[in-house]
């Protein structure tokens, strides 16, 4: 059987390994499917349909059908799968780009930021991961916010337009920031982030420029804080909406998040999605 070459960039293979998980539970769940050999035109065709009921771009789906039809070839089985037009798979902008970081993209750039001492890095990506924060919530980040965070198992940021909304925290979440809490100390208006005398626009440019320039070292994509939030977006609605395909349900998935995220229109946070509704 013939194969496909293996040679591919690093970012495109752990972009393939970050979708075949999702594709595999599905199958599991729907269709007790228990082998990627036994794959066939049905399952992708249900699995197209649930990924754009829950919003997701034609684009993002490519990119799926893509990673199950490379680990596919490697099974030698004997279903010849679809190809997109079969599938009824739309043409898509070029212009369209997945902004969220994957797993490896995430722990690749944290262990970078370690190894230069960039702590502030860390923590940073940290809480735009965990908590979906955008760059200047994690930068105005205070000793008082974290301590009333772990106290009340709510975090409240303020975000864009002096919109405040309250983020549940997480277990995960709840370790980071008791180990930041202890690391840094100080008083209640301390920011967590900023060195005494450091305006916080200053740390801000300091991290989008770290980011900036090893992010080559990284991937082949062009990823910014910003991605984590989408990252963290997709995560918690997948876990939100599991595998319903109620359209009810699903909005109510992506109302939820939006209120997460501090947006006003839950169709703003379709696009952190891979999508618009």
């Amino acid at each position: 059987m013939k194969t496909k070459s293996m040679t591919m960039s690093k970012g495109s293979h752990f972009r393939y390994r970050n979708s075949m998980p999702m594709f595999l539970r599905f199958c599991a769940e729907k269709f007790h499917l228990q082998k990627l050999a036994n794959v066939q035109e049905k399952h992708l065709r249900a699995f197209v349909d649930y990924r754009r009921q829950t919003g997701i771009t034609e684009k993002t789906i490519k990119n799926d059908l893509t990673a199950i039809r490379f680990f596919h070839q490697f099974t030698e089985s004997r279903n010849v799968l679809p190809d997109n037009r079969e599938l009824g798979i739309k043409k898509t902008s070029q212009g369209v780009k997945d902004r969220a970081w994957t797993a490896e993209e995430y722990q690749r750039m944290m262990d970078k930021a370690g190894k230069l001492g960039r702590q502030d890095v860390v923590d940073a990506m940290k809480l735009a991961r965990l908590d979906g924060l955008r760059i200047h919530e994690c930068t105005r980040m205070t000793v008082g916010q974290i301590e009333d965070a772990l106290i009340e198992g709510e975090l409240e940021t303020v975000g864009k337009g002096g919109r405040v909304r309250r983020i549940p925290v997480s277990p995960e979440l709840r370790l980071e920031l008791e180990r930041i809490l202890k690391e840094h100390g100080g008083n209640r208006g301390s920011k967590i982030l900023v060195e005494p005398g450091q305006k916080t626009h200053q740390e801000i440019k300091s991290i989008q420029r770290f980011i900036r320039d090893h992010r080559k070292e990284i991937t082949d994509r062009k990823i910014t804080l910003h991605g984590l939030r989408h990252a963290f977006a997709r995560e918690k609605f997948e876990r939100e909406v599991g595998n319903s395909t109620n359209k009810r349900e699903i909005r109510a998935a992506m109302e939820r998040v939006a209120k997460e995220l501090g947006h006003g229109r839950p169709e703003v946070t379709a696009i952190y999605l891979g999508g618009k509704k």
